[in-house]
């Protein structure tokens, strides 16, 4: 709260002590095109004893000031002109002594009167807001900045700062709302990227609060504008956690780790490489292994990542060598399932082309998961660099939750350089 409430009142009344007019030197910055300060016409009653308090504020005599400031207000006849000033200089002695309460309700009788000039009645909202916020009244905080917004609505801060409130009163779809929004007007009034904790704090609220649609869409936003191995993770983890997968949906959503880097540490590197390898894929689980030695994350030192690594290995080099036999045998096949399985083991080899050679078999015969033969349509021709093509393969996956993880292969395939 700053002293310009002061010195506004102070001049507001100097103007009615003049006959409740505009005082002269403001008639003079009118005659020179500069705005006119407002007309006020007190009551006869209440006039003398703002008057008096204001000549004790001059003295600073608040206790005085604030007494005949009382019995001003309890003049039935008073005017809204009146309640204005009443309002004005409470807001002056609250200040003067350092009282908050003063202070607000000063401000709020201001504002009720109906005379705080338009261009500054968001001043006297916003300093209402902070006064309820430092007296640990978020509700009332959080109203009185919904109020500013009302009357600023391109004010992107404020609207972060309120999210804050609406998930300090437990209303965390609110606050997540709050700073989508706060995102959005931001972008568009400055034409650059908002602050990237703004997009984290929304996923995080909306995880916290257990709001599934705020977490997909927070999620989706915060890839989209920053997609950092270090969102991608969170974004990925949160998506598992918060999902039943099966082993097949986890393996697609641990690819799109790594291919966003996102696998961080030794328990990322071998659920990959162990899912791939009981899956019967012994080639990317090894590459996923050599990955996590050269990263650091995971030590051949260790009984059980040399296990893994061992297996892998042994099983690689037969896998390979069997491809050729294996598309051969999908071919004749009956149903789409062989074709399917040796699509998968393309894939793990990166060879991409085959891969989508295998699945669109595999759809053409039938007898197979539809959603998640196009989810790897679209995961092989994202890799190789078919954004065209992979969005439409992703577009094609339609069940929860495989929908969903194609959304975000789809956002990672779009940012391809």
């Amino acid at each position: 709260m700053t002293r310009w409430i002061g010195r506004t009142a102070a001049a507001l009344l100097l103007a009615a002590s003049m006959g409740a007019a505009i005082a002269p030197v403001a008639a003079q910055r009118q005659q020179k095109g500069a705005a006119a300060a407002p007309k006020f016409k007190f009551s006869k009653e209440v006039q003398p004893l703002l008057a008096k308090a204001q000549q004790a504020q001059q003295a600073n005599d608040h206790a005085t000031a604030i007494g005949l400031l009382a019995q001003a207000d309890a003049i039935p006849s008073k005017n809204s002109d009146d309640s204005y000033m009443i309002g004005m200089l409470r807001i002056n002695s609250g200040l003067g002594t350092q009282d908050n309460a003063l202070i607000e309700a000063g401000i709020e009788q201001a504002l009720a009167s109906g005379r705080v000039a338009p261009e500054d009645q968001g001043k006297f909202i916003r300093n209402l807001g902070s006064l309820a916020l430092q007296r640990g009244d978020t509700a009332k905080a959080a109203q009185q900045f919904d109020r500013y917004l009302a009357l600023n609505p391109e004010d992107a801060d404020v609207m972060a700062e309120t999210a804050e409130l609406h998930r300090r009163a437990n209303d965390n779809r609110k606050a997540v709302a709050a700073l989508q929004q706060a995102i959005a007007t931001k972008e568009r009034v400055s034409g650059a990227k908002a602050d990237e904790t703004w997009y984290r704090r929304a996923l995080a609220i909306a995880y916290d609060g257990n709001l599934p649609a705020e977490t997909v869409s927070a999620s989706e936003a915060l890839v989209k504008a920053y997609p950092s191995p270090t969102n991608w993770r969170d974004v990925l983890v949160i998506f598992r956690e918060s999902q039943r997968l099966d082993d097949q949906t986890s393996l697609d959503a641990l690819r799109l780790a790594r291919a966003a880097k996102a696998l961080a540490g030794e328990r990322d590197y071998f659920e990959f490489a162990e899912t791939a390898v009981m899956r019967g894929l012994p080639g990317e689980a090894k590459m996923v292994i050599d990955e996590g030695v050269a990263a650091g994350a995971l030590q051949l030192s260790k009984p059980v990542v040399k296990e893994l690594n061992t297996a892998a290995t042994s099983r690689a080099a037969e896998d390979r060598a069997g491809l050729a036999a294996a598309e051969k045998e999908a071919r004749a096949s009956k149903t789409g399932r062989a074709a399917l399985g040796t699509g998968d083991a393309l894939l793990g080899y990166s060879q991409y082309d085959k891969a989508v050679e295998m699945y669109r078999l595999a759809l053409q015969k039938g007898g197979v998961d539809a959603d998640v033969v196009n989810t790897r349509i679209g995961i092989a021709l994202a890799r190789k660099g078919d954004k065209a093509g992979a969005e439409a393969a992703f577009a094609a996956v339609k069940g929860a939750p495989r929908n969903q993880l194609a959304r975000y292969w789809q956002i990672w395939s779009s940012q391809r350089g």
